[in-house]
This record gives structure tokens, C-alpha cells and sequence, in this order.
């Protein structure tokens, strides 16, 4: 029999902590900066790949100066605001986040 990987919950909480998104460690980017639902200071995944398959379906977004790789938590998103090529996530503690993004609002955060 081959060994099942655990599955988190689609609400991506651990603990008492629901995930806001991932981002590329600038200093070991082989690592990933893990945001949590009303934490300022990120905890850290030795692995970026790891920890995006750790967490689940979540979006990649590119940031307004075009860099890639955050990973954002659709259902940690409170609402967009529409700044033209470029939204304003507000998650649900009240943090935000710029993005670039083309597309319509509603693709952003759950209804």
C-alpha cells in the first residue's frame, strides 16, 4: 500500500490560525514566509514548494513591482478594491495586500 498525505482542512486552519497567504523568503528563497490571519510576523517553511502543496488550492497572485509568488487564501479575503490593473485584497483581520490583477473583483475572494 502506498502512504496517503494528509490533507488539510479546505479552511486551512492549524491550530487556532487560518492561513492569509505564502510568499518566497527574500533571504533563502528555496523557503517560504508563511502570513496568518491576524499575526503581523510571518513563521517561516524550510521548503516553498512543500508549503504551497501543504496549504492546499491557493491563488498566485503577482505583486504591483511584478514580482511573482504569493500565494494567497481566497477565503482569508474580506474584499477587493478595484484600483484598475492593480487590487487591493483586505483579508478578514483587516490587513491588506496589492496586487496585480486584470481581471473582475469577484474572481478574488469568496462571495
Amino acid at each position: 500500500m502506498r502512504d496517503v498525505p494528509s490533507i488539510e482542512s479546505s479552511t486551512f486552519m492549524v491550530g487556532q490560525r487560518t492561513l492569509r497567504m505564502l510568499a518566497r523568503d527574500d533571504k533563502n528563497p528555496s523557503a517560504a514566509l508563511v502570513y496568518w490571519l491576524g499575526t503581523a510576523e510571518p513563521s517561516r517553511e524550510a521548503n516553498f514548494f512543500y508549503a504551497t502543496r501543504k496549504f492546499g488550492v491557493l491563488m498566485q497572485l503577482v505583486l504591483p513591482d511584478e514580482r511573482p509568488g504569493v500565494f494567497v487564501n481566497r477565503s482569508a479575503v474580506h474584499t477587493v478594491k478595484d484600483c484598475g490593473a492593480v487590487k487591493r485584497l483586505v483579508f478578514k483581520d483587516k490587513s491588506s495586500l496589492d496586487v496585480r490583477y486584470s481581471g473582475p473583483c469577484s474572481d478574488l475572494c469568496d462571495p
